[in-house]
C-alpha cells in the first residue's frame, strides 16, 4: 500500500501529496499534524479522504479538477498555519502501479489507463475477466437480453433466470450495469425487463459452466 495509508483500489485515481520539509520542519506543537488534517477535512468536506504518515499529508480525490481544487485549498490552508510545505498532483498509473507526479505527464489520463490495464489483464487470461449478473424476470427476457447484448458484442452466458455477460474493465462492467439498471440513458429499445444487475471481478469463460474467482459490486 502506498504511503499514506491510502490504495487507488479504494476509488480516487488522483490526489494532493502535502510534503513538510524534513530538513526544517515546521515548528508545530505536538498536535499540528493533526490541526492541518483536521482544517483540510473541514474545507474540503467528509467525502475527501484525507491521511498522514508524519512528514506527508495526502488528499485524495476521484478527479483532476478535484485535485486542483484540493490543492489550491491545500496551500490556503498551510498558509492559515504559517507552514511552508511542498503541494503536488499525483494521479495512480495502473499500468506503472504506482503514483505519479502530474508535471511529469501533463495530458495523464489515470481513467484510460485503469480500463487499459483491465483490458490487457483479460486479454493474457483469454477471457473478460469482469463478470456482470442480470437477474430478469422470465426465460423470454433471458433470451432477449442475451441476442441484444450479444449482438453488441458481449459474452454472453445464459441461465434460466439471469444471464452472465464477461466485461474486460471494471468500467465496462460498470457501465453495462447503469444502463441495465434504467439509470444510464436506456432508450425503449434497451428497456428489457431487468430486475437486478450487479458486477464482480470474476474470470469469465464463455465456453464453460464453471466461474473462477471471486468478488461482489
Amino acid at each position: 500500500m502506498p504511503w499514506g495509508g491510502y490504495s487507488a483500489s479504494m476509488g480516487d485515481d488522483w490526489r494532493v501529496r502535502i510534503a513538510l520539509d524534513e530538513d526544517d520542519p515546521p515548528e508545530l506543537p505536538e498536535s499540528g499534524e493533526q490541526a492541518l488534517v483536521a482544517a483540510l477535512r473541514s474545507r474540503l468536506g467528509d467525502q475527501v479522504a484525507v491521511t498522514s504518515n508524519g512528514t506527508e499529508i495526502f488528499v485524495y480525490v476521484p478527479a483532476a479538477g478535484s485535485a486542483d481544487e484540493a490543492a489550491q485549498v491545500a496551500r490556503q490552508v498551510l498558509a492559515r498555519h504559517d507552514v511552508s510545505a511542498s503541494v503536488r498532483t499525483e494521479f495512480w498509473s495502473s499500468l506503472r502501479e504506482e503514483w505519479r507526479d502530474v508535471t511529469d505527464e501533463p495530458s495523464a489520463d489515470p481513467v484510460a489507463e485503469r480500463r487499459a490495464a483491465g483490458r490487457e489483464m483479460s486479454r493474457r487470461a483469454g477471457f473478460p475477466v469482469w463478470q456482470v449478473r442480470v437477474d430478469v424476470r422470465s426465460h423470454r427476457d433471458v433470451a432477449a437480453l442475451a441476442g441484444y447484448l450479444a449482438a453488441r458484442g458481449w459474452r454472453v452466458r445464459r441461465r434460466r433466470r439471469h444471464l452472465l455477460v464477461g466485461a474486460d474493465c471494471e468500467d465496462d462492467a460498470k457501465g453495462l450495469v447503469r444502463e441495465l439498471s434504467g439509470d444510464g440513458g436506456a432508450d425503449a429499445e434497451t428497456a428489457f425487463r431487468v430486475g437486478r444487475a450487479s458486477y464482480g471481478y470474476m474470470l469469465f469463460d464463455a465456453s464453460s459452466t464453471q466461474v473462477f474467482g471471486g468478488g461482489g459490486g
